[in-house]
């Protein structure tokens, strides 16, 4: 069975698509878990009547909480998360599904978005996927699907790493497996203004420097011959906060984060 966690906050008519979308998948194994951070917009009384389990949280505006919550509640051997103001396309939970009942030795399978953001990152698209994604996080929270049974080694998602939590969780993910590819478009993404990655005061800069930092981290531990790349990308990570505290007069914020630079090892 898949379980599909589906985290929302005061967004009532979006997460009524969202989970539009995944009630009309083709495959019918699947359970949709609907996790309500604490909405004061009728969200949770308006989806009572519908076939999903639905959890109602204390608001924290933290989505690694909410997502942890969905993940103690699910029973599915597959596991995906939703955003609220994206939409599955129909096929999308079978065919990554099928994907990783092709590859038993895959742990998740991940497939392509509209609208297209471009070429991602150099280097294969299936298989070990570490370095790719530490270059970049080109994969999106609803087109990755992946084995329950590596939650163990894993763990679940960090609230140190909001708002960037899902790019951490990919990077332990795939540090540990490999990954299949589905070459098709199996999401529709939508960035709203209340999106959590344009939270104001420069919080994806600093969630950015929390991912990179662990993932140096876990290559001076665990894979030597990432050290270089990982150096680079954490590097970039505080230049771009650096960039960020510079244009809003934050001086000494831009002073931090660049002495910061010249301490990576």
């Amino acid at each position: 069975m898949i379980s599909v966690i589906l985290t929302t906050f005061d967004r009532r008519e979006l997460v009524a698509r969202a989970l539009a979308s995944v009630l009309a998948q083709t495959t019918a194994a699947c359970e949709a878990i609907v996790v309500d951070d604490g909405s004061t917009d009728g969200t949770a009384e308006s989806l009572r009547h519908l076939p999903i389990q639905l959890l109602s949280v204390p608001h924290s505006g933290n989505p690694a909480i909410a997502r942890n919550a969905g993940l103690d509640r699910a029973r599915g051997d597959l596991i995906a998360f939703l955003d609220s103001d994206d939409s599955l396309r129909p096929n999308a939970l079978k065919d990554l599904s099928d994907a990783l009942t092709a590859q038993p030795a895959a742990g998740f399978a991940y497939g392509d978005y509209e609208p297209d953001p471009g070429p991602p990152p150099l280097g294969p698209p299936v298989g070990d996927l570490f370095d790719r994604l530490l270059e970049s996080d080109f994969l999106v929270t609803g087109a990755v699907l992946f084995r329950r049974a590596l939650l163990g080694a894993v763990g679940g998602f960090d609230p140190y790493c909001s708002p960037a939590e899902d790019w951490d969780f990919w990077l332990r993910l795939a540090a540990r497996v490999d990954a299949v590819h589905v070459a098709r478009t199996v999401i529709d993404i939508g960035i709203t203004a209340d999106s959590v990655s344009r939270a104001p005061g420069g919080s994806i800069y600093a969630a950015n420097r929390r991912v990179t930092r662990k993932a140096l981290r876990w290559c001076h531990e665990h894979r030597p011959a990432s050290i270089a790349l990982a150096r680079r990308i954490h590097r970039r990570s505080m230049l771009a906060s650096a960039r960020y505290h510079w244009h809003r007069r934050a001086i000494a914020q831009t002073v931090r984060d660049l002495a910061m630079v010249a301490r990576v090892r």
